[in-house]
């Protein structure tokens, strides 16, 4: 579960209104521009976070969220950030944040931030790795399933897939196919409605 309250502990410890940006959809925000390491919040709204290196999306994330929290990487991940519709988002100098992580006695709120990031990579390792073709297709339609219901709205089940796993467009179309055709998904226009039982071998 999203330790919300940790989150939000520490986005009202640090936040400033004066610094609090409005972003459109789609609008691309890179962590490599800053020189220095920064902490960006995101206040509203829905993002994807990509590798810069390769363009593939590593997670989605909704509001309240933190990202660059992790205290020993000395420059700003190779990521960017992608805004799914409208946001509010913060940047904020990760010496300031730190600074007041300090003074307010929040390394507490701060581990469970960590503890709920890891958790997420576990996940986003254990859907890629290791698995066939057709698994990595259904665990990250299992995982669309999940995604808020304004981002389903708004996204493919194949571009979903194919931000996430660099799988090439026609093998996830084939597959999304049959799929569709044996009755396992309801897919209306490219966007997954429902999924069936999805068969455990293709």
């Amino acid at each position: 579960m999203k330790p919300e309250e940790h989150i939000i502990a520490l986005t009202n410890a640090v936040t400033d209104p004066s610094r609090i940006q409005a972003g459109r959809e789609r609008q691309v925000i890179s962590l490599s521009r800053y020189p220095a390491p920064v902490c960006i919040i995101i206040h509203e709204g829905v993002i994807s976070i990509f590798r810069e290196k390769d363009h593939v999306m590593i997670t989605n994330v909704s509001a309240p969220f933190i990202i660059g929290v992790n205290l020993l990487i000395e420059k700003n991940h190779d990521v960017y950030i992608q805004a799914r519709g409208s946001i509010r988002y913060e940047v904020i100098a990760r010496d300031e944040f730190v600074e007041t992580l300090e003074q307010k006695d929040l390394w507490r709120n701060l581990s469970y931030v960590f503890m709920y990031n890891s958790k997420r990579f576990l996940e986003y390792s254990s859907l890629s790795v290791g698995v066939s073709t057709y698994a990595i297709v259904c665990n990250n339609l299992k995982r669309l399933m999940t995604e808020p219901e304004n981002l389903r709205a708004k996204i493919t089940a194949c571009e979903y897939i194919k931000d996430k796993t660099q799988l090439s467009r026609s093998g996830i179309m084939k597959i999304l196919s049959d799929l569709k055709l044996g009755g396992y998904i309801s897919i209306e226009r490219g966007i997954l409605l429902d999924i069936n039982k999805l068969p455990d071998k293709y």
